[in-house]
């Protein structure tokens, strides 16, 4: 029942028994009158108070609510890491038309080739808003309604132990679907190296497809002093992602993305869990990364999760086929379809990685993304945040880059694009 029982996304519309979930009420969608245009967010919930703290001595109690990987942090830093739980805000919101587009998929999208390939999804709607499997679940995930095109900076960080860092900075192009002008590609994403000297100019392209079978998934990279991108196959799967150190593998872009192949995906179901939402103190142009980024953790002062339904994806490496991480766990915010945390299992099946995407809703579009998103490595105690912009411009929706600029040929630096 979209647009009733369910929001037109797919998420059950009421508030749960006790009401610590509220209703859906149509999400985030007018600016706060403090918001300046060309400004990061100001935090339209800053006088919430903390609703209460989940510490390490109180694991039990709330486990049943927390990832393995945040139980696994709460165990590991007794004394430094600690969850404070605010009220739930339902701010995620999409466009009207993107309402009217994941309503009409839902009578006409399907899958194809054996869950590789989406036939009939248009209109950046959500393409499986009821989701029957776990595939349907995870390609809402990478189809998800981000705005038509967005570019912004991300900056990088990989804490020391010490604390310190050296922080690169790149840009982000992002280009939906509908707006590549090819039926076949799903998105186009371009990652560009801004500095330091070594990553300048360096460029990772990708183009993603509805249909592997008919159209291959396209990477070239571009190597900072080069003038020529050359094909990057090898990027995709399990082959470390050299921008976060090798923290995050290729597949871990985005907190997922790429082929479907490799993995089964199986739907476990809605389960209600606390997970991290509406993170605008850690996006304010008054801090600077140095400000919550501690050494093995961020600092929790500057982080807020919220009690959420999510979409629960088990996901495990099919026969034949090799990855670091074999067994994985998705967690897939309702009312957006944004992946909030990744679980990933090591071959001996011990927690190995976790992955956390701390989103914030922009109303003048609308869209909920992430604003950073954290990768810990938990063999090393060490952890990657990516999305770093405080210092930098926020993201801009309304001016696209043109198709021709995700192209390789784009990528050699007489171009102009």
């Amino acid at each position: 029942d979209l647009g009733g029982a369910l929001t037109p996304l797919g998420a059950i519309r009421a508030a749960n028994g006790p009401g610590t979930i509220p209703e859906w009420t149509g999400g985030l969608t007018e600016l706060p009158k403090t918001f300046t245009a060309g400004r990061h967010h100001p935090d339209p919930f800053v006088d919430d108070g903390r609703w209460f703290t989940v510490r390490a001595a109180e694991l039990d109690r709330f486990a049943v609510r927390l990832s393995a990987g945040l139980q696994e942090l709460l165990r590991r830093y007794p004394d430094s890491f600690e969850l404070p739980l605010y009220i739930t805000r339902r701010t995620a919101a999409a466009p009207q038309p993107v309402y009217d587009a994941t309503i009409a998929n839902a009578r006409r999208v399907r899958l194809a080739e054996n869950g590789l390939a989406v036939v009939g999804a248009e209109g950046g709607g959500i393409p499986f808003p009821v989701p029957r499997s776990g595939v349907e679940a995870m390609w809402n995930h990478v189809l998800r309604w981000r705005g038509t095109a967005v570019s912004r900076f991300d900056g990088i960080a990989l804490p020391a132990p010490d604390g310190s860092y050296a922080p690169a900075t790149y840009r982000e192009d992002w280009l939906a679907a509908a707006a590549t002008g090819d039926p076949l590609t799903g998105f186009a994403y371009r990652r560009t190296g801004l500095k330091p000297p070594e990553v300048a100019g360096g460029t990772l392209l990708l183009r993603e497809t509805l249909n592997p079978l008919r159209r291959e998934r396209g990477a070239w990279y571009r190597p900072p002093g080069k003038t020529v991108a050359v094909p990057a196959p090898d990027f995709s799967y399990g082959t470390p992602d050299p921008a976060t150190g090798g923290l995050r593998t290729a597949d871990m872009l985005d907190m997922f993305s790429g082929l479907l192949d490799r993995f089964e995906f199986r739907l476990v179901g809605r389960r209600e869990m606390y997970v991290p939402y509406n993170a605008y103190r850690m996006n304010i142009a008054a801090l600077t990364p140095r400000d919550f980024l501690w050494p093995s953790h961020p600092d929790p002062a500057f982080l807020r999760y919220e009690l959420h339904r999510v979409w629960v994806v088990a996901a495990t490496l099919k026969r034949g086929y090799r990855h670091p991480f074999p067994r994985r766990t998705y967690y897939l915010d309702e009312d957006s379809w944004q992946i909030v945390m990744a679980d990933h299992f090591d071959a001996k099946g011990a927690l190995a990685r976790y992955a956390e995407a701390h989103g914030v809703a922009l109303p003048e579009v609308p869209v909920f993304l992430p604003t950073v998103e954290f990768t810990y490595d938990l063999a090393s105690g060490r952890y990657v945040a990516s999305g770093l912009d405080n210092q930098e411009a926020p993201p801009v929706f309304d001016a696209p880059p043109r198709p021709a600029a995700f192209t390789p040929e784009a990528l050699r630096p007489t171009r102009r694009w």
